[in-house]
């Protein structure tokens, strides 16, 4: 009984850090959540992610609720860039039997590890990211994104939007992930979407897909809400953390934040590899 007891406050505190985290930097937390459950609260891997996805839903809608006030959630470009992602997302799940996952892991956390570096450090000479984005994102048809309330502007291609969407969804599907340290970095760097206004974004587009993947996962019985509650409260309360913490911090820390997230999230999956 007292053991229970333990294991569900210790439970609601690491999911409380995670979530205050996952919410900073736009990740929404299920690729560090996930591991967790698994390797120290004794989860099978079905039960984890949908624990994890149950517990999105609660903490992406109380994001995208308080971003929304501050004018940070941009519903054009997160719906336009989320449509072809759970395209991708169902694309990369059939590609599994046709390629070796594991080569493609290691591939993959090379690249998301030198990702990460790029939001400390420049990799390259000054204009050779620019140069080579800025001529895709002016393809036709494309539209400007003017944030009045932040007074800031960006362009988006349609082409980049289907292209990036299609690649975060479809590696999502190929290693079972939900994508979502994906998309924040992809509005950042890409589409040079200011990093408030693309993590808050983010968040609004794991909730749809948190919605979605906890339907499927309950379907095939991976949610039990005597295991998922203390996640699910330990989530909500790291995501009003969260947007609190949000309001107090610079462009430029926030930036570094979700660079560190990414070599974390490099090394999870490493870890995960070997």
């Amino acid at each position: 009984m007292y053991l229970e007891i333990l294991t569900s406050l210790l439970l609601i505190i690491v999911s409380i850090l995670i979530s205050l985290y996952g919410s900073l930097v736009g990740f929404g937390g299920g690729i560090f959540m996930v591991p967790i459950l698994i390797t120290f609260f004794g989860f099978d891997f079905g039960t984890a992610v949908g624990t994890t996805m149950a517990s999105l839903i609660p903490s992406a809608f109380i994001s995208t609720f308080l971003n929304r006030k501050n004018k940070n959630v941009d519903f054009k470009m997160g719906t336009l860039l989320e449509i072809p992602t759970m395209i991708g997302v169902i694309f990369g799940s059939l590609l599994i039997s046709f390629v070796s996952i594991y080569s493609l892991k290691v591939i993959f956390v090379v690249f998301i590890f030198i990702l990460g570096l790029s939001f400390f450090i420049k990799l390259g000479s000054k204009n050779s990211n620019l140069d080579l984005f800025n001529k895709l994102n002016k393809l036709k048809p494309s539209f400007v994104i003017k944030n009045k309330y932040h007074s800031v502007q960006y362009r988006a291609s349609l082409f980049m939007l289907l292209f990036f969407g299609l690649l975060s969804g479809t590696l999502a599907g190929l290693f079972g992930m939900g994508g979502g340290f994906m998309k924040t970095p992809i509005m950042i760097k890409v589409f040079k979407i200011p990093a408030k206004i693309a993590t808050a974004t983010a968040l609004f587009m794991i909730l749809v897909t948190s919605i979605t993947g906890s339907i499927s996962h309950y379907m095939q019985g991976h949610i039990y809400i005597s295991k998922a509650m203390p996640v699910i409260i330990g989530f909500a309360i790291g995501a009003l953390l969260g947007h609190k913490v949000n309001t107090h911090i610079k462009s430029t820390n926030l930036e570094k934040l979700i660079g560190f997230a990414l070599i974390l999230a490099s090394m999870t999956m490493l870890v995960n590899l070997l």
